[in-house]
């Protein structure tokens, strides 16, 4: 099979002229995620032998995929992580209180240093399953905040008092409907309720608008956030298994 890099994409060609493409994405963590069309078990040893040589590839499926699931075991993947797909009433939190938050400031991201908030989502982040590792470039950041991005449902709270961020929580506003990105609470503030209040605040301006249902995902191995969501009485509707394919010897020769 011949693969070749085509502009943003790679592609594979057989013999009997089959094609496959993969786009790929080297994440911020370092992991390089890649999306292959079609499905074909074959196609994608031969781009993962290419793409994946030197380091892990990893793919999205959703769970109840099963057919993709075996193709991707055939082509030398194994499941790594798993998210539970929530979607989260907007009422029950928007009746939270904000105590929490006495002595803080809250505000939108631009109330604050940009280039400081954004090392501290790299804080928060490395302690989400899956994320651990993650630096943000600017222009990533200012590519990610491009769209679907609204500072009225993106509360930060920051304490004078020590000097530094305490939380955040970040909703994007998607065609499709408003989705939860980020509930986080910094490591000294957690257990304080500081993550559920900025929820709150976020959640009204939802209820405001006329909204009454959030979308989020969360890792299965999560029980914090797990345990945030069932209090805003979310419910599971799905869940998306992220694949990983290690370099092997039959890659290299």
């Amino acid at each position: 099979m011949k693969v070749e890099q085509i502009e943003d994409r790679w592609e594979v060609r057989d013999g009997a002229g089959r094609v496959g493409t993969a786009h790929v994405w080297d994440r911020p963590d370092g992991k390089r995620f890649v999306w292959f069309n079609p499905i074909d078990s074959e196609l994608i040893s031969a781009l993962c032998a290419v793409i994946g040589e030197e380091r892990p590839v990893y793919t999205l499926a959703d769970s109840y995929e099963k057919g993709m699931q075996r193709k991707l075991a055939a082509a030398g993947f194994v499941g790594d992580r798993y998210e539970h797909d929530w979607t989260l009433p907007v009422a029950t939190a928007a009746d939270w209180d904000d105590a929490a938050l006495a002595g803080f400031t809250i505000g939108p991201p631009e109330s604050f240093d940009m280039d400081a908030l954004r090392h501290f989502d790299d804080e928060v982040r490395a302690d989400i399953p899956g994320l651990r590792g993650w630096r943000s470039s600017t222009e990533f950041w200012a590519d990610e905040h491009a769209t679907a991005y609204d500072p009225a449902v993106y509360p930060v709270a920051w304490d004078p008092a020590a000097g530094r961020f305490a939380g955040m929580v970040r909703i994007w506003m998607n065609e499709s409907g408003p989705r939860l990105g980020l509930v986080a609470a910094a490591r000294p503030y957690r257990g304080r309720g500081v993550a559920a209040a900025l929820l709150g605040v976020a959640f009204r301006v939802l209820r405001e608008r006329g909204h009454a249902k959030v979308a989020t995902e969360c890792d299965a191995a999560n029980p914090g956030s797990k345990a945030l969501l069932e209090k805003a009485g979310g419910t599971i509707v799905g869940g998306t298994i992220e694949f990983v394919r290690h370099p092997c010897e039959v890659d290299r020769q």
